[in-house]
Protein backbone atom coordinates (compact mmCIF):
# COMPACT_ATOMS: atom_id res chain seq x y z
CA UNK A 1 0.00 0.00 0.00
CA UNK A 2 1.02 3.75 -0.77
CA UNK A 3 0.38 4.58 2.83
CA UNK A 4 2.59 1.51 4.11
CA UNK A 5 5.20 1.45 2.53
CA UNK A 6 5.14 3.75 -0.57
CA UNK A 7 6.21 0.98 -3.58
CA UNK A 8 4.22 -0.79 -6.35
CA UNK A 9 4.30 -4.13 -6.77
CA UNK A 10 4.68 -4.82 -10.58
CA UNK A 11 2.86 -7.66 -12.69
CA UNK A 12 1.92 -8.27 -16.26
CA UNK A 13 -1.35 -7.54 -15.72
CA UNK A 14 -0.19 -3.89 -14.70
CA UNK A 15 -1.33 -4.50 -11.21
CA UNK A 16 0.10 -1.79 -8.35
CA UNK A 17 -0.92 -2.87 -5.01
CA UNK A 18 -1.61 0.63 -3.26
CA UNK A 19 -4.36 2.60 -1.86
CA UNK A 20 -5.76 5.77 -2.61
CA UNK A 21 -6.89 8.24 -1.03
CA UNK A 22 -10.54 7.96 -1.27
CA UNK A 23 -13.86 9.97 -0.46
CA UNK A 24 -16.43 11.38 2.18
CA UNK A 25 -16.59 10.06 5.68
CA UNK A 26 -16.12 5.86 5.32
CA UNK A 27 -13.49 6.37 2.78
CA UNK A 28 -11.23 9.44 4.50
CA UNK A 29 -7.77 7.12 5.29
CA UNK A 30 -5.58 7.85 8.01
CA UNK A 31 -2.15 7.73 7.23
CA UNK A 32 0.12 4.99 9.40
CA UNK A 33 3.19 6.20 7.67
CA UNK A 34 5.66 4.20 9.27
CA UNK A 35 3.63 0.88 10.10
CA UNK A 36 3.83 -1.60 7.47
CA UNK A 37 1.10 -4.53 6.36
CA UNK A 38 2.27 -7.06 8.40
CA UNK A 39 1.67 -4.79 11.47
CA UNK A 40 -1.55 -2.89 10.63
CA UNK A 41 -3.83 -4.71 8.46
CA UNK A 42 -3.99 -7.32 11.08
CA UNK A 43 -5.68 -5.40 13.23
CA UNK A 44 -9.34 -4.41 12.76
CA UNK A 45 -8.61 -0.79 12.38
CA UNK A 46 -5.49 -1.15 9.83
CA UNK A 47 -8.18 -3.75 8.30
CA UNK A 48 -10.77 -0.94 8.00
CA UNK A 49 -8.29 1.31 6.12
CA UNK A 50 -7.83 -1.72 3.93
CA UNK A 51 -11.38 -2.05 2.74
CA UNK A 52 -11.88 1.18 2.33
CA UNK A 53 -9.27 1.48 -0.53
CA UNK A 54 -11.58 -1.04 -2.18
CA UNK A 55 -13.38 2.03 -3.45
CA UNK A 56 -11.48 4.93 -4.80
CA UNK A 57 -10.16 2.62 -8.08
CA UNK A 58 -14.05 3.25 -8.88
CA UNK A 59 -13.62 6.49 -10.36
CA UNK A 60 -11.44 5.77 -12.55
CA UNK A 61 -13.16 2.81 -13.75
CA UNK A 62 -16.23 4.86 -14.59
CA UNK A 63 -14.49 7.33 -16.87
CA UNK A 64 -13.53 4.97 -20.06
CA UNK A 65 -16.20 7.61 -22.08
CA UNK A 66 -14.80 6.46 -25.18
CA UNK A 67 -14.78 2.13 -24.36
CA UNK A 68 -18.61 2.79 -22.96
CA UNK A 69 -19.99 5.06 -25.64
CA UNK A 70 -18.15 5.59 -28.39
CA UNK A 71 -18.84 3.01 -31.25
CA UNK A 72 -22.45 2.44 -30.25
CA UNK A 73 -25.75 3.74 -31.93
CA UNK A 74 -26.49 7.15 -30.31
CA UNK A 75 -22.71 8.21 -29.57
CA UNK A 76 -20.17 8.92 -31.45
CA UNK A 77 -17.33 11.83 -31.67
CA UNK A 78 -16.99 15.70 -30.83
CA UNK A 79 -16.03 15.28 -35.23
CA UNK A 80 -17.51 13.95 -37.75
CA UNK A 81 -14.55 13.42 -39.53
CA UNK A 82 -12.40 11.94 -36.89
CA UNK A 83 -10.89 8.79 -37.49
CA UNK A 84 -10.86 7.64 -33.44
CA UNK A 85 -10.64 3.64 -33.86
CA UNK A 86 -13.57 3.48 -30.74
CA UNK A 87 -15.81 4.87 -33.01
CA UNK A 88 -15.23 3.58 -36.26
CA UNK A 89 -13.19 0.28 -35.85
CA UNK A 90 -10.64 0.51 -38.07
CA UNK A 91 -7.69 -0.23 -37.61
CA UNK A 92 -6.33 2.54 -35.00
CA UNK A 93 -8.63 -0.05 -32.45
CA UNK A 94 -5.32 -2.61 -31.88
CA UNK A 95 -3.88 -4.02 -29.72
CA UNK A 96 -1.72 -0.82 -28.84
CA UNK A 97 -4.96 1.39 -27.87
CA UNK A 98 -3.97 3.61 -24.82
CA UNK A 99 -7.59 3.01 -23.70
CA UNK A 100 -8.09 -0.61 -23.32
CA UNK A 101 -4.48 -0.94 -21.92
CA UNK A 102 -5.24 1.63 -19.19
CA UNK A 103 -8.93 -0.41 -18.29
CA UNK A 104 -7.10 -3.50 -18.07
CA UNK A 105 -4.53 -1.91 -15.86
CA UNK A 106 -7.13 -0.42 -13.77
CA UNK A 107 -9.48 -3.13 -13.40
CA UNK A 108 -6.67 -5.61 -12.39
CA UNK A 109 -5.37 -3.44 -9.58
CA UNK A 110 -8.49 -2.62 -8.21
CA UNK A 111 -9.33 -6.84 -8.40
CA UNK A 112 -6.12 -7.11 -6.51
CA UNK A 113 -6.96 -4.55 -3.79
CA UNK A 114 -10.11 -6.39 -3.29
CA UNK A 115 -8.06 -9.60 -2.84
CA UNK A 116 -5.83 -8.02 -0.67
CA UNK A 117 -9.00 -7.51 1.82
CA UNK A 118 -9.77 -10.87 1.42
CA UNK A 119 -6.24 -11.89 2.53
CA UNK A 120 -5.96 -9.65 5.33
CA UNK A 121 -9.64 -10.58 6.57
CA UNK A 122 -8.22 -13.48 7.63
CA UNK A 123 -5.42 -12.36 9.83
CA UNK A 124 -7.19 -9.83 11.99
CA UNK A 125 -6.74 -10.29 15.69
CA UNK A 126 -9.16 -8.42 16.77
CA UNK A 127 -12.68 -6.08 15.89
CA UNK A 128 -15.79 -7.10 15.06
CA UNK A 129 -16.73 -10.34 13.59
CA UNK A 130 -19.74 -9.31 12.10
CA UNK A 131 -18.09 -6.06 10.98
CA UNK A 132 -14.94 -8.19 9.24
CA UNK A 133 -17.67 -10.84 7.21
CA UNK A 134 -19.28 -7.68 5.88
CA UNK A 135 -16.07 -6.22 4.52
CA UNK A 136 -15.46 -9.38 2.85
CA UNK A 137 -18.69 -9.25 1.23
CA UNK A 138 -17.95 -5.79 0.24
CA UNK A 139 -14.55 -6.86 -1.92
CA UNK A 140 -16.58 -10.05 -3.34
CA UNK A 141 -19.12 -8.09 -5.00
CA UNK A 142 -16.77 -5.41 -6.34
CA UNK A 143 -14.47 -8.12 -7.43
CA UNK A 144 -17.57 -9.40 -9.14
CA UNK A 145 -18.01 -5.49 -10.75
CA UNK A 146 -14.53 -5.60 -11.98
CA UNK A 147 -14.68 -9.67 -13.53
CA UNK A 148 -18.09 -8.84 -15.20
CA UNK A 149 -16.93 -5.75 -17.27
CA UNK A 150 -13.16 -7.14 -17.96
CA UNK A 151 -15.18 -10.29 -19.07
CA UNK A 152 -16.95 -8.52 -21.19
CA UNK A 153 -14.65 -6.58 -22.69
CA UNK A 154 -11.67 -8.88 -23.66
CA UNK A 155 -13.49 -12.12 -23.10
CA UNK A 156 -11.37 -14.81 -21.63
CA UNK A 157 -9.31 -13.31 -19.26
CA UNK A 158 -6.85 -14.43 -16.43
CA UNK A 159 -8.91 -15.14 -13.10
CA UNK A 160 -6.74 -13.74 -10.39
CA UNK A 161 -7.98 -14.85 -6.66
CA UNK A 162 -5.63 -14.31 -4.56
CA UNK A 163 -3.48 -11.33 -3.88
CA UNK A 164 -0.29 -10.66 -5.79
CA UNK A 165 2.66 -9.97 -3.47
CA UNK A 166 5.76 -10.32 -6.07
CA UNK A 167 6.22 -9.89 -9.97
CA UNK A 168 4.32 -12.94 -11.88
CA UNK A 169 5.06 -12.87 -15.19
CA UNK A 170 2.58 -16.79 -16.20
CA UNK A 171 -0.67 -15.65 -16.44
CA UNK A 172 -3.40 -17.93 -19.21
CA UNK A 173 -6.51 -16.83 -20.04
CA UNK A 174 -9.53 -18.45 -18.11
CA UNK A 175 -12.63 -19.12 -20.21
CA UNK A 176 -15.25 -16.93 -20.15
CA UNK A 177 -17.77 -19.51 -18.56
CA UNK A 178 -15.49 -20.28 -16.03
CA UNK A 179 -15.49 -16.31 -15.05
CA UNK A 180 -19.26 -16.02 -15.02
CA UNK A 181 -19.17 -18.71 -12.60
CA UNK A 182 -16.42 -17.05 -10.25
CA UNK A 183 -18.72 -13.89 -10.68
CA UNK A 184 -21.92 -15.85 -9.42
CA UNK A 185 -20.24 -17.75 -6.62
CA UNK A 186 -19.39 -13.97 -5.47
CA UNK A 187 -22.49 -12.40 -5.77
CA UNK A 188 -24.62 -14.80 -4.08
CA UNK A 189 -21.99 -14.87 -1.33
CA UNK A 190 -22.15 -11.22 -0.55
CA UNK A 191 -26.43 -11.45 -0.88
CA UNK A 192 -26.26 -13.55 2.05
CA UNK A 193 -23.56 -11.37 4.23
CA UNK A 194 -24.34 -7.60 3.41
CA UNK A 195 -26.75 -5.64 4.94
CA UNK A 196 -29.57 -4.31 2.86
CA UNK A 197 -28.85 -0.59 4.10
CA UNK A 198 -26.12 1.36 5.47
CA UNK A 199 -25.29 4.76 7.70
CA UNK A 200 -22.38 5.12 5.25
CA UNK A 201 -23.91 6.32 2.24
CA UNK A 202 -21.40 4.83 -0.70
CA UNK A 203 -20.91 1.55 0.29
CA UNK A 204 -22.22 -1.75 -1.42
CA UNK A 205 -24.70 -3.16 0.24
CA UNK A 206 -27.27 -6.21 -0.59
CA UNK A 207 -28.96 -4.49 -3.53
CA UNK A 208 -25.84 -3.62 -5.36
CA UNK A 209 -24.70 -7.68 -5.26
CA UNK A 210 -28.11 -8.53 -6.34
CA UNK A 211 -29.03 -5.82 -9.34
CA UNK A 212 -25.59 -6.37 -10.33
CA UNK A 213 -26.44 -10.82 -10.14
CA UNK A 214 -29.58 -9.81 -12.12
CA UNK A 215 -27.50 -8.25 -14.59
CA UNK A 216 -24.92 -10.99 -14.76
CA UNK A 217 -27.90 -13.65 -15.31
CA UNK A 218 -29.22 -11.71 -17.58
CA UNK A 219 -26.22 -11.14 -19.80
CA UNK A 220 -25.50 -14.83 -19.07
CA UNK A 221 -28.66 -15.90 -20.43
CA UNK A 222 -27.56 -14.80 -24.32
CA UNK A 223 -25.10 -16.39 -24.16
CA UNK A 224 -24.16 -19.89 -25.90
CA UNK A 225 -22.70 -21.97 -22.21
CA UNK A 226 -25.89 -19.95 -20.42
CA UNK A 227 -28.62 -21.24 -19.41
CA UNK A 228 -31.38 -19.03 -21.61
CA UNK A 229 -34.55 -18.66 -20.19
CA UNK A 230 -33.61 -20.21 -17.00
CA UNK A 231 -30.92 -17.07 -16.59
CA UNK A 232 -33.37 -14.55 -17.41
CA UNK A 233 -36.05 -16.16 -15.16
CA UNK A 234 -33.13 -15.83 -11.88
CA UNK A 235 -32.35 -12.12 -13.43
CA UNK A 236 -36.62 -11.78 -13.43
CA UNK A 237 -36.83 -12.84 -9.68
CA UNK A 238 -33.46 -11.47 -8.66
CA UNK A 239 -34.18 -7.96 -9.78
CA UNK A 240 -37.55 -8.09 -8.03
CA UNK A 241 -36.09 -8.83 -5.04
CA UNK A 242 -34.49 -5.58 -5.20
CA UNK A 243 -37.88 -3.66 -6.26
CA UNK A 244 -39.90 -5.70 -3.70
CA UNK A 245 -36.91 -5.12 -1.11
CA UNK A 246 -38.59 -2.00 0.25
CA UNK A 247 -35.09 -0.03 0.49
CA UNK A 248 -35.77 1.84 -2.26
CA UNK A 249 -38.02 3.43 -4.60
CA UNK A 250 -38.23 5.18 -8.02
CA UNK A 251 -38.48 9.47 -7.63
CA UNK A 252 -41.64 10.82 -8.44
CA UNK A 253 -39.85 13.21 -10.80
CA UNK A 254 -36.85 12.38 -12.79
CA UNK A 255 -35.66 15.45 -13.15
CA UNK A 256 -34.81 15.67 -9.27
CA UNK A 257 -32.54 13.00 -9.33
CA UNK A 258 -30.10 15.67 -10.60
CA UNK A 259 -30.96 18.80 -10.35
CA UNK A 260 -28.15 20.33 -7.98
CA UNK A 261 -30.44 22.99 -6.85
CA UNK A 262 -32.15 20.30 -4.17
CA UNK A 263 -30.37 19.75 -1.63
CA UNK A 264 -29.22 16.57 -0.71
CA UNK A 265 -30.52 15.53 -4.40
CA UNK A 266 -27.88 12.49 -4.75
CA UNK A 267 -28.65 10.89 -1.53
CA UNK A 268 -31.89 9.73 -2.59
CA UNK A 269 -33.87 6.56 -2.46
CA UNK A 270 -33.43 5.69 -6.36
CA UNK A 271 -30.09 5.26 -5.71
CA UNK A 272 -28.30 1.89 -5.29
CA UNK A 273 -24.78 2.22 -5.72
CA UNK A 274 -22.89 5.20 -6.64
CA UNK A 275 -19.56 6.22 -6.99
CA UNK A 276 -18.66 8.92 -4.16
CA UNK A 277 -16.56 12.08 -5.09
CA UNK A 278 -15.87 15.58 -2.53
CA UNK A 279 -15.42 19.16 -2.45
CA UNK A 280 -12.46 18.71 -0.39
CA UNK A 281 -9.64 18.88 -2.37
CA UNK A 282 -6.95 16.52 -1.12
CA UNK A 283 -9.65 13.41 -0.65
CA UNK A 284 -11.70 14.37 -4.00
CA UNK A 285 -8.06 13.21 -5.63
CA UNK A 286 -7.47 9.75 -7.17
CA UNK A 287 -5.23 7.57 -8.63
CA UNK A 288 -5.57 6.40 -12.03
CA UNK A 289 -3.47 3.50 -14.19
CA UNK A 290 -3.00 4.94 -17.42
CA UNK A 291 -0.73 3.62 -20.25
CA UNK A 292 1.90 1.88 -18.23
CA UNK A 293 2.28 4.31 -15.66
CA UNK A 294 0.38 5.74 -12.85
CA UNK A 295 -0.93 9.32 -12.72
CA UNK A 296 -3.22 11.21 -10.15
CA UNK A 297 -6.49 13.31 -11.05
CA UNK A 298 -8.55 15.29 -8.98
CA UNK A 299 -12.57 15.33 -8.84
CA UNK A 300 -14.96 13.89 -11.20
CA UNK A 301 -15.62 15.10 -14.81
CA UNK A 302 -18.93 13.44 -15.55
CA UNK A 303 -20.28 17.21 -16.38
CA UNK A 304 -17.80 17.37 -18.86
CA UNK A 305 -19.73 14.21 -20.93
CA UNK A 306 -21.64 14.64 -24.30
CA UNK A 307 -21.24 18.60 -24.57
CA UNK A 308 -20.03 20.27 -27.85
CA UNK A 309 -17.27 23.08 -27.40
CA UNK A 310 -18.70 26.50 -26.90
CA UNK A 311 -15.11 27.89 -27.11
CA UNK A 312 -15.50 27.65 -30.35
CA UNK A 313 -17.44 31.23 -30.81
CA UNK A 314 -16.83 34.20 -29.09
CA UNK A 315 -19.95 34.84 -27.58
CA UNK A 316 -20.18 31.97 -25.32
CA UNK A 317 -16.69 31.29 -25.06
CA UNK A 318 -14.77 29.60 -21.90
CA UNK A 319 -18.29 29.28 -19.98
CA UNK A 320 -18.24 28.45 -16.63
CA UNK A 321 -22.15 28.05 -16.81
CA UNK A 322 -22.36 25.78 -19.89
CA UNK A 323 -18.31 24.07 -18.77
CA UNK A 324 -15.66 22.35 -20.26
CA UNK A 325 -16.13 19.73 -22.84
CA UNK A 326 -13.78 16.67 -22.02
CA UNK A 327 -14.28 16.00 -26.10
CA UNK A 328 -14.48 12.34 -25.94
CA UNK A 329 -17.82 11.65 -27.33
CA UNK A 330 -20.88 13.63 -28.19
CA UNK A 331 -24.43 12.83 -29.03
CA UNK A 332 -25.49 11.39 -32.30
CA UNK A 333 -28.78 12.61 -33.91
CA UNK A 334 -30.51 9.20 -33.39
CA UNK A 335 -30.07 10.03 -29.37
CA UNK A 336 -32.39 13.32 -29.96
CA UNK A 337 -35.11 10.82 -32.44
CA UNK A 338 -35.44 8.84 -29.53
CA UNK A 339 -37.44 11.45 -27.65
CA UNK A 340 -41.59 12.00 -27.42
CA UNK A 341 -40.85 15.46 -26.63
CA UNK A 342 -44.71 16.52 -26.29
CA UNK A 343 -45.01 14.02 -23.57
CA UNK A 344 -41.70 12.70 -22.31
CA UNK A 345 -40.09 14.90 -19.56
CA UNK A 346 -36.72 13.56 -19.24
CA UNK A 347 -35.87 15.61 -22.91
CA UNK A 348 -35.36 19.07 -21.16
CA UNK A 349 -34.33 16.91 -18.02
CA UNK A 350 -31.08 16.67 -20.25
CA UNK A 351 -30.52 19.25 -22.06
CA UNK A 352 -30.93 22.51 -23.09
CA UNK A 353 -32.88 23.62 -25.70
CA UNK A 354 -32.03 27.22 -25.83
CA UNK A 355 -27.84 28.20 -25.41
CA UNK A 356 -27.53 32.10 -24.44
CA UNK A 357 -25.05 34.81 -24.56
CA UNK A 358 -22.21 34.35 -22.34
CA UNK A 359 -20.07 37.05 -23.96
CA UNK A 360 -21.51 40.66 -25.53
CA UNK A 361 -20.27 40.52 -29.02
CA UNK A 362 -21.19 40.23 -32.69
CA UNK A 363 -22.16 37.10 -35.25
CA UNK A 364 -23.24 36.95 -38.96
CA UNK A 365 -23.20 41.39 -38.59
CA UNK A 366 -26.16 41.09 -35.60
CA UNK A 367 -25.25 42.32 -31.93
CA UNK A 368 -25.70 40.27 -28.79
CA UNK A 369 -25.62 41.15 -25.28
CA UNK A 370 -24.93 39.00 -22.50
CA UNK A 371 -28.04 36.92 -21.81
CA UNK A 372 -29.45 37.32 -25.02
CA UNK A 373 -30.89 33.56 -27.13
CA UNK A 374 -28.06 33.08 -29.41
CA UNK A 375 -28.89 29.25 -30.49
CA UNK A 376 -32.57 27.70 -30.43
CA UNK A 377 -33.08 24.33 -31.41
CA UNK A 378 -36.78 23.78 -32.17
CA UNK A 379 -38.90 19.99 -31.92
CA UNK A 380 -39.90 20.67 -34.67
CA UNK A 381 -37.88 22.05 -38.04
CA UNK A 382 -38.43 25.59 -38.67
CA UNK A 383 -38.69 27.00 -42.43
CA UNK A 384 -36.37 28.76 -44.14
CA UNK A 385 -38.47 31.55 -43.84
CA UNK A 386 -38.98 30.98 -39.68
CA UNK A 387 -35.45 30.80 -39.52
CA UNK A 388 -34.54 34.49 -41.46
CA UNK A 389 -36.76 35.69 -39.03
CA UNK A 390 -34.99 35.08 -36.13
CA UNK A 391 -32.17 37.05 -35.11
CA UNK A 392 -31.15 34.51 -32.98
CA UNK A 393 -29.76 30.92 -35.02
CA UNK A 394 -32.13 28.36 -35.71
CA UNK A 395 -30.47 24.42 -35.11
CA UNK A 396 -33.26 22.00 -37.05
CA UNK A 397 -33.04 18.45 -36.05
CA UNK A 398 -31.43 17.79 -38.81
CA UNK A 399 -28.41 19.74 -38.64
CA UNK A 400 -27.30 18.69 -35.32
CA UNK A 401 -23.91 17.36 -37.09
CA UNK A 402 -23.10 20.47 -38.66
CA UNK A 403 -21.73 23.82 -36.41
CA UNK A 404 -22.01 27.65 -37.53
CA UNK A 405 -19.05 28.45 -35.67
CA UNK A 406 -16.57 25.80 -36.93
CA UNK A 407 -16.10 22.91 -39.66
CA UNK A 408 -15.75 19.43 -39.22
CA UNK A 409 -18.08 19.70 -35.61
CA UNK A 410 -21.45 19.16 -34.11
CA UNK A 411 -24.02 21.46 -32.24
CA UNK A 412 -26.69 20.32 -30.92
CA UNK A 413 -28.94 20.80 -27.56
CA UNK A 414 -26.51 21.28 -25.02
CA UNK A 415 -26.08 18.54 -22.45
CA UNK A 416 -26.84 19.16 -18.69
CA UNK A 417 -28.08 15.97 -16.63
CA UNK A 418 -24.83 16.19 -15.37
CA UNK A 419 -23.72 20.03 -14.44
CA UNK A 420 -22.17 20.56 -10.82
CA UNK A 421 -21.95 23.49 -9.34
CA UNK A 422 -19.06 23.03 -7.69
CA UNK A 423 -16.76 23.37 -10.66
CA UNK A 424 -16.55 27.04 -10.91
CA UNK A 425 -13.89 27.18 -13.34
CA UNK A 426 -13.58 26.40 -17.16
CA UNK A 427 -11.31 23.07 -15.96
CA UNK A 428 -11.15 19.33 -16.87
CA UNK A 429 -11.85 17.15 -13.52
CA UNK A 430 -12.68 19.24 -10.53
CA UNK A 431 -16.35 17.92 -9.94
CA UNK A 432 -17.48 17.26 -6.28
CA UNK A 433 -20.96 15.40 -7.72
CA UNK A 434 -21.43 11.36 -7.46
CA UNK A 435 -21.44 9.10 -10.41
CA UNK A 436 -24.92 7.40 -10.14
CA UNK A 437 -23.80 3.52 -11.02
CA UNK A 438 -26.84 1.43 -9.68
CA UNK A 439 -30.01 3.05 -9.87
CA UNK A 440 -33.54 1.18 -9.39
CA UNK A 441 -34.86 2.37 -12.75
CA UNK A 442 -32.51 0.57 -14.28
CA UNK A 443 -33.45 -2.47 -11.79
CA UNK A 444 -37.13 -2.22 -13.39
CA UNK A 445 -35.40 -2.15 -16.60
CA UNK A 446 -33.62 -5.29 -16.45
CA UNK A 447 -37.00 -7.09 -14.81
CA UNK A 448 -38.30 -5.94 -18.33
CA UNK A 449 -35.80 -7.24 -20.88
CA UNK A 450 -35.45 -10.60 -17.94
CA UNK A 451 -39.29 -11.16 -18.44
CA UNK A 452 -39.59 -9.98 -21.98
CA UNK A 453 -36.79 -13.14 -22.73
CA UNK A 454 -38.39 -15.22 -20.86
CA UNK A 455 -41.69 -15.53 -22.00
CA UNK A 456 -43.82 -13.00 -19.54
CA UNK A 457 -44.46 -10.33 -21.75
CA UNK A 458 -47.04 -8.99 -19.30
CA UNK A 459 -44.82 -8.65 -16.52
CA UNK A 460 -42.27 -7.05 -18.75
CA UNK A 461 -44.35 -4.60 -19.69
CA UNK A 462 -45.65 -3.88 -16.00
CA UNK A 463 -41.73 -3.08 -15.34
CA UNK A 464 -41.44 -1.28 -18.74
CA UNK A 465 -44.41 1.07 -18.74
CA UNK A 466 -43.41 1.89 -14.52
CA UNK A 467 -40.47 3.56 -15.91
CA UNK A 468 -42.37 5.49 -18.83
CA UNK A 469 -45.03 6.86 -16.29
CA UNK A 470 -43.12 8.52 -14.30
CA UNK A 471 -40.90 10.11 -17.35
CA UNK A 472 -44.22 11.80 -18.07
CA UNK A 473 -44.64 15.19 -18.29
CA UNK A 474 -47.33 16.23 -15.55
CA UNK A 475 -51.05 17.05 -16.15
CA UNK A 476 -52.79 16.41 -19.27
CA UNK A 477 -52.56 16.54 -23.45
CA UNK A 478 -54.56 19.37 -24.01
CA UNK A 479 -55.22 17.88 -27.67
CA UNK A 480 -56.70 14.69 -26.19
CA UNK A 481 -58.09 15.48 -22.46
CA UNK A 482 -55.83 12.31 -21.47
CA UNK A 483 -52.80 12.20 -19.26
CA UNK A 484 -49.51 12.18 -20.33
CA UNK A 485 -48.79 9.41 -18.49
CA UNK A 486 -51.33 7.32 -19.85
CA UNK A 487 -50.16 8.33 -23.16
CA UNK A 488 -46.84 7.39 -22.46
CA UNK A 489 -47.65 3.76 -21.72
CA UNK A 490 -47.40 1.16 -24.58
CA UNK A 491 -48.69 -2.35 -24.89
CA UNK A 492 -46.61 -4.07 -27.29
CA UNK A 493 -42.53 -4.39 -26.54
CA UNK A 494 -39.47 -5.45 -28.00
CA UNK A 495 -35.97 -5.36 -26.97
CA UNK A 496 -35.04 -2.67 -29.35
CA UNK A 497 -37.98 -0.47 -27.32
CA UNK A 498 -35.79 -1.61 -24.05
CA UNK A 499 -32.47 -0.36 -25.64
CA UNK A 500 -34.21 2.77 -26.88
CA UNK A 501 -35.79 3.52 -23.19
CA UNK A 502 -32.57 2.60 -21.25
CA UNK A 503 -30.94 5.61 -23.80
CA UNK A 504 -33.95 7.94 -22.13
CA UNK A 505 -33.37 6.91 -18.96
CA UNK A 506 -29.91 6.01 -18.40
CA UNK A 507 -27.83 8.24 -20.48
CA UNK A 508 -24.37 8.55 -18.73
CA UNK A 509 -25.23 5.94 -16.28
CA UNK A 510 -25.24 2.56 -17.90
CA UNK A 511 -22.41 1.50 -20.28
CA UNK A 512 -23.91 1.80 -23.93
CA UNK A 513 -21.38 -0.50 -25.23
CA UNK A 514 -22.25 -3.41 -22.67
CA UNK A 515 -25.90 -3.15 -23.28
CA UNK A 516 -25.31 -3.55 -27.16
CA UNK A 517 -23.36 -6.24 -27.34
CA UNK A 518 -25.13 -8.29 -24.26
CA UNK A 519 -28.50 -8.12 -26.21
CA UNK A 520 -26.66 -8.84 -29.68
CA UNK A 521 -27.26 -5.42 -31.40
CA UNK A 522 -23.83 -3.73 -31.23
CA UNK A 523 -23.47 -4.60 -34.86
CA UNK A 524 -26.72 -3.83 -36.38
CA UNK A 525 -27.93 -0.61 -34.44
CA UNK A 526 -24.80 1.22 -34.89
CA UNK A 527 -24.48 0.17 -38.36
CA UNK A 528 -27.80 2.20 -38.74
CA UNK A 529 -27.44 4.91 -36.44
CA UNK A 530 -23.67 5.98 -36.06
CA UNK A 531 -23.45 7.79 -39.33
CA UNK A 532 -19.32 7.92 -39.06
CA UNK A 533 -19.44 4.13 -38.06
CA UNK A 534 -21.74 3.59 -41.11
CA UNK A 535 -19.49 5.62 -43.37
CA UNK A 536 -16.73 3.74 -42.49
CA UNK A 537 -18.56 0.27 -42.60
CA UNK A 538 -15.79 -1.35 -40.40
CA UNK A 539 -17.50 -3.18 -37.50
CA UNK A 540 -18.02 -6.78 -37.52
CA UNK A 541 -18.86 -9.18 -35.39
CA UNK A 542 -15.12 -10.00 -34.17
CA UNK A 543 -15.61 -6.27 -32.14
CA UNK A 544 -17.55 -7.60 -29.77
CA UNK A 545 -14.53 -7.98 -28.16
CA UNK A 546 -11.68 -5.63 -27.31
CA UNK A 547 -8.16 -6.22 -28.04
CA UNK A 548 -5.69 -7.79 -25.81
CA UNK A 549 -3.14 -4.58 -24.80
CA UNK A 550 0.07 -5.72 -26.71
CA UNK A 551 1.93 -4.96 -23.17
CA UNK A 552 0.09 -7.93 -21.49
CA UNK A 553 1.02 -10.12 -24.29
CA UNK A 554 4.83 -9.26 -24.71
CA UNK A 555 5.48 -9.61 -21.25
CA UNK A 556 3.62 -12.38 -20.58
CA UNK A 557 5.84 -16.32 -20.40
CA UNK A 558 3.06 -17.94 -20.87
CA UNK A 559 0.58 -18.37 -23.68
CA UNK A 560 -1.34 -15.93 -24.07
CA UNK A 561 -3.42 -15.37 -27.52
CA UNK A 562 -4.78 -12.16 -29.05
CA UNK A 563 -8.79 -11.83 -30.25
CA UNK A 564 -9.55 -12.67 -33.36
CA UNK A 565 -9.06 -10.28 -35.58
CA UNK A 566 -6.90 -7.86 -33.87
Amino acid sequence: MKYINKKYVMLTLAIALLSITACKKYTDEYNPQSRTAETYYNTFSGFEDLARSNYAPLRGIVNFTGLYYLGTDAFSTPSINDANGENLYNNNLNSTNGDVDSYLRQLYYAINIANNTLYWATQVKDGSTATINIRVAEAKALRAYYYYLLTETFGDVPLVLTRTTSINLVFTRTPEKEVYNQIIQDLTDAVGTLPATTSDFGRVTKGFAQHLLAKVYLTRGYKSYGSGEADFQLAATTSEAVINSGNYSLKTKYADLFDPSIANFQVNPEVIFSVQYSTNTVTNAFTVQQNGSVSQQSGNSLQQYFMWDTQNTGLIGRSTFYGKTNNSSALDPYWFSNFDKNRDSRYLANVYDVVYVQVAGSFNNKSYTVGDTLLYYPAVAFTPEQKAAKKYIVINPDEYRTSPFSAGLRSYPQFKKFRDPFVTAYVDFGGARDTYVFRLAETYLIAAEAYLKAGNTAKALQYFNAIRARAAKPGNNPDTGISYATEMQVSTLTIDDILDERLRELTGEEFRWFELKRTGTLVRRTLAYNDEAKAANALKAIHVLRPIPQAVIDLNRAAFPQNPGY
